[in-house]
């Protein structure tokens, strides 16, 4: 009998069983994968500060000073203070930190069933019958949202937003990150981002179902612009890339004695589109709704996460969905963009971070 069991071994799963196990509670996590170091991309760009979440400089690729907007006609600059990060050396980080005396691990699992008797969930079952039992349990799973979805606290069909990138070889200043919107872009988003020893990443992403499917094809021909072409690159045919779930705000993750984080429960700013911030600090709420729950043998205790993530994030994340939705639909007009852009360069470089963030 563990006292929590986290279906899910990622940013969300790593970053709450550290918090646990600093509170010695007996932690086991379970994931499908064999290996918690192979990811589908490598890099991220996060708004983060590192001494928040007791993270050191060694997970950063590179520090950023200026974030640069760009259109087909006009730019705008906003002073930043963000970072690329390197997402292997920030989970090997985090699994650095687990106090192995109170965290398992289960890799190669396939959880197939949570198990409920009496109003309570009392184990998970995975794909060969295997039954693993706790006082509490947790989602991690991310935008496969294994627990989640079948309990009701995401709905099984949902939209996402999908990108793909290359690593390439980056000509621009390495102090400053690009956003780039516009017709250009169908709807969609570009971004580059720089990284240390003359590399950086390029990307396209979007939530148009219409483009997913060609969204190699189309990365290409944005590396073919040339004003792309004075920035970055392209010596390889590596693709990586990744999805994160568009939903409604979600506000409800605890259902009885089950716990949801991350993206599981679509907690990624919705205009940010910066995941590890936003869902490392609810991992951090939710660990001290946790502790408080076995310490006081009140499963109650749980719904305090939810009072706290509330507070802490509702309103933001409801204006940030406005503002997801606004973008999406002008960003296929060079004029509209081109006029959110004037907007940007009349407004205080405070206010534009701020909007830039998803810290409203």
């Amino acid at each position: 009998m563990y006292d929590v069991i986290i279906v899910g071994g990622g940013g969300a799963g790593l970053m709450l069983a550290r918090e646990l196990s600093n509170k010695k509670h007996k932690v086991l996590i379970l994931d499908q994968k064999k290996d918690l170091l192979d990811f589908s991309f490598y890099t991220l760009a996060s708004f983060m500060k590192l001494e928040d979440f007791n993270l050191t400089n060694n997970v950063v690729a590179n520090k950023i000073d200026e974030v640069c907007i760009q259109s087909k006609r006009l730019a705008s600059k906003v002073k930043s203070n963000l970072y690329t990060l390197d997402k292997k050396k920030l989970h090997e980080e985090l699994l650095n930190s687990l106090d192995s005396e109170y965290v398992s691990f289960k890799l190669g699992v396939q959880i197939k069933k949570i198990v409920k008797e009496n109003n309570s969930f009392t184990s998970v079952t995975d794909k060969n019958g295997n039954s693993y039992s706790a006082k509490i349990f947790v989602d991690a799973t991310g935008t496969n949202a294994v627990l989640s979805k079948k309990v009701g606290l995401r709905e099984k069909q949902y939209q996402l937003a999908t990108g793909v990138e290359y690593n390439v070889k980056y000509l621009g200043n390495t102090n400053q990150i690009y956003l780039l919107l516009g017709s250009t872009y169908k709807g969609g988003y570009g971004w580059i981002f720089p990284l240390k020893n003359g590399r950086g990443i390029i990307g396209f992403g979007t939530i148009d179902d219409s483009l997913k499917k060609g969204l190699k094809e189309r990365l290409h021909k944005i590396l073919a612009l040339p004003n792309i072409k004075k920035l970055v690159e392209k010596d390889n045919d590596k693709v990586e890339g990744g999805s994160i779930p568009i939903t409604p705000v979600l506000e409800e993750f605890v259902l009885d004695n089950l716990v949801c984080v991350g993206d599981s429960v679509s907690q990624v700013n919705p205009i940010a589109g910066e995941g590890y911030k936003f869902i490392f600090e609810s991992a951090i709420l939710a660990s001290k709704a946790i502790d408080k729950a076995l310490k006081n043998e009140n499963l109650s205790e749980l719904k305090t996460y939810e009072d706290k993530w509330k507070d802490r994030f509702s309103s933001n994340y409801k204006r940030s969905k406005i503002a997801q939705e606004r973008l999406n639909k002008f960003s296929k007009s060079d004029l509209l963009i081109d006029g959110g852009i004037l907007l940007f360069k009349l407004r205080s470089n405070q206010k534009n971070l701020a909007s830039l963030s998803g810290e409203y």
